[in-house]
């Protein structure tokens, strides 16, 4: 093996084994896993053992992670639901992206620096780390949450900006930088690249992967999902966008295709080894001597930017009319220093726009911020979760103020559920009331003629109140935010005790804990898929309904059990296998142009071709017990035969007329 391939594989090693035991003891003591991370980079880094002391081959593992990491984020957020929040995301990102910029601008005037290094400090305080806030919201499953959403908006936007910042850099120090009209060439030839890249990568790389998915060879998905990764990342970033991008646009353009799912199957084991070097590399830039020289001042700053950069975005999300839970978790999801505000501030300091000392203070404090973060997205959870801390709600609403009902079904969310049980509750003439976070679904139902409907945050109080919950009967939580589920389970229950609350959750492991919150009954998504899954199966094989049920609702309550104190042994398995050893009923309906039809029940001599008997017989609302076997058959009549599983399976096939 060449020297290069050695060190790199030396380095890797020294990475992941270091990173397992501190990782564990992390999970031990419940701290997040990325702050073990970086803690390891100090470790083994050149200001720590110098295990590793050259970070350059560090650097391009670390850049495959990101790249990865944005390519399955891409995938998952789909196209269509990007663009359809397209402007909501123009308009976040590039009002944080002002503001940030502004107030960076006048700090550094402040401190009394040139105008070229306030403009400077500017451009590095507006990014936040992509890495570290889709990891956190993935390792909370929170992507699809409204502080998710604005999160991934706002740093998408940013990971745009660099292109232009980085042009920018030569005007910064007076240096003959590139003209106005070649920087708004090189933005417009941005924009024309990434649409390029999704619509090639929209019609075309399907269309490749659909010819190699018949080949049936599983390495070749594989290789061409990390080429297709890679690839289009590469492609971006000789054009001159970040290698981040182009992963992302990659995800984006394949989220609608059938092979989404085992695509992030197949790069998740790449996803997670370079991503953790990714969150080592950072530890390893800090300059512990630096730190300990300057520890306060660092420590100033740093948390100087947590609580700029959350303020600003705090007083963006409220002006958004969003709740206050909303912008207090993005606001502190954004609060960090960002990977490419490390890649302007090493242009920076070559360029000689910001001296060592800053640059030095820049990556310590930047560091801090990174190791922080986790942290106090975890106390905000916690602190959100205490009964009312944000969530004061007025006492007293004006009558004028509540929706005159009573007696009726609360749905919480407008999503595929909410929509179908406010359709059949419509259609059931059975008052019901929804409660929606997205402004776009409620206005578009208002718009319909559903004057029942709610614009708020369904776990505040106030507006509980006012959808009347304490007249409520049933109320249906079907969001996919998981804390807002149990804040808004919480204060619906403590307002209406004996109101019956039906919660929708995704996973098994949530069950526990919504429960011992007061909820009624749960439905998990993934356990009732695989319930409706097996269902479908035995009626392939002709199994009665009422043993198909009965079977569900043992494997429910033999699953459900150990939360609701209900114990099913195996013997109750052994009824379900006697009953059906007995043989099995089945109807049969005979439609136009049947061919037994005119025929006889001699005539088509099911019991001696099949061994199925035809037990009973319903004409014209007349049912015909043990029918002679001159009977003959009409259009419209429905049989109802008996026998084993194998003989009904055999006599429906004769009675269609398939054998």
């Amino acid at each position: 093996m060449p020297v290069d391939g050695l060190k790199f594989f030396h380095q890797l090693i020294i990475i992941l084994g270091f990173s397992i035991p501190v990782i564990y003891i992390f999970n031990k003591i419940k701290l997040p896993s990325i702050i073990g991370f970086l803690i390891t980079g100090i470790i083994i880094g050149p200001f720590g053992l110098k295990l590793i002391d050259d970070i350059g081959g560090i650097q391009l593992m670390a850049d495959i992670g990101v790249a990865f990491l944005l390519f399955t984020i891409g995938i998952e957020i789909r196209l269509s639901r990007f663009l359809k929040n397209l402007s909501e995301i123009l308009l976040t990102g590039g009002m944080q992206i002002l503001c940030t910029f502004i107030v960076g601008l006048a700090i550094g005037l402040a401190m009394q620096l040139s105008i070229g290094q306030s403009v400077f400090i500017g451009f590095i305080l507006v990014h936040s780390s992509s890495a570290l806030i889709l990891k956190i919201l993935k390792d909370r499953d929170d992507e699809n949450s409204p502080q998710g959403k604005i999160s991934i908006g706002v740093i998408l936007f940013q990971d745009v900006m660099v292109v232009p910042m980085m042009l920018l850099i030569p005007f910064l120090v007076g240096g003959s930088g590139p003209d106005a009209l070649m920087i708004i060439w090189k933005l417009v030839k941005s924009i024309l690249i990434i649409v390029v890249i999704l619509v090639a990568a929209r019609y075309i790389i399907p269309f490749a992967l659909e010819r190699l998915v018949t080949m049936n060879m599983r390495d070749v998905l594989v290789i061409s999902s990390v080429v297709i990764t890679m690839g289009i990342a590469w492609i971006t970033e000789s054009l001159g966008l970040s290698l981040a991008i182009g992963a992302f646009l990659a995800g984006l353009a394949l989220s609608d295709t059938d092979f989404t799912h085992q695509i992030i199957s197949d790069i998740s084991p790449f996803r997670d080894v370079f991503l953790s070097v990714f969150f080592v590399s950072f530890g390893m830039i800090l300059n512990l001597d630096f730190l300990r020289e300057n520890t306060g001042y660092i420590i100033t700053i740093s948390l100087m930017i947590i609580l700029i950069k959350a303020t600003i975005v705090f007083g963006l999300v409220k002006w958004m009319r969003y709740p206050l839970r909303v912008a207090l978790l993005s606001g502190v999801l954004l609060s960090q220093i960002g990977e490419f505000s490390f890649v302007l501030a090493s242009q920076g300091f070559e360029n000689k726009i910001i001296s060592n000392e800053i640059y030095q203070t820049f990556i310590g404090a930047s560091v801090l911020t990174f190791m922080v973060t986790p942290l106090l997205v975890s106390l905000v959870y916690y602190l959100l979760t205490r009964k009312n801390i944000f969530n004061p709600a007025r006492q007293g609403l004006h009558p004028d103020e509540r929706i005159p009902v009573s007696n009726h079904v609360i749905i919480c969310g407008m999503g595929l559920n909410g929509r179908n049980l406010a359709k059949v509750l419509k259609d059931t003439a059975i008052h019901y009331v929804v409660i929606d976070l997205n402004f776009q679904k409620i206005k578009k139902a208002k718009s319909k003629g559903d004057k029942n409907t709610i614009w708020g945050d369904a776990s505040s109080v106030e507006i509980l109140r006012r959808a009347s919950v304490e007249a409520a009967r049933v109320m249906v939580i079907a969001i996919s935010d998981r804390f807002l589920t149990k804040s808004c389970l919480q204060n619906a229950k403590a307002i209406n005790p004996k109101l019956h609350v039906i919660v929708r959750t995704k996973y098994l492991a949530d069950i526990e804990e919504l429960l011992a919150l007061g909820a009624d009954d749960v439905i998990p998504e993934e356990f009732e898929t695989s319930i409706q899954i097996f269902s479908r199966v035995l009626k392939m094989f002709h199994i009665p309904n009422s043993i198909v049920l009965a079977q569900g609702n043992i494997i429910r309550n033999k699953s459900y059990g150990v939360f609701r104190d209900v114990r099913y042994t195996q013997e109750a398995f052994d009824q379900i296998g006697q009953i059906l050893a007995q043989g099995t009923i089945e109807t049969y309906f005979i439609g136009p142009g049947n061919p037994i039809i005119g025929k006889s029940i001699r005539d088509v001599n099911l019991k001696a071709e099949s061994d199925a008997m035809i037990i009973n017989i319903i004409r014209k609302n007349q049912t015909i017990t043990n029918p002679p076997s001159e009977f003959v058959f009409e259009a419209e009549d429905q049989l109802i035969l008996f026998g084993s599983h194998s003989a009904i399976d055999l006599g429906l096939k004769i009675l269609d007329g398939s054998l």
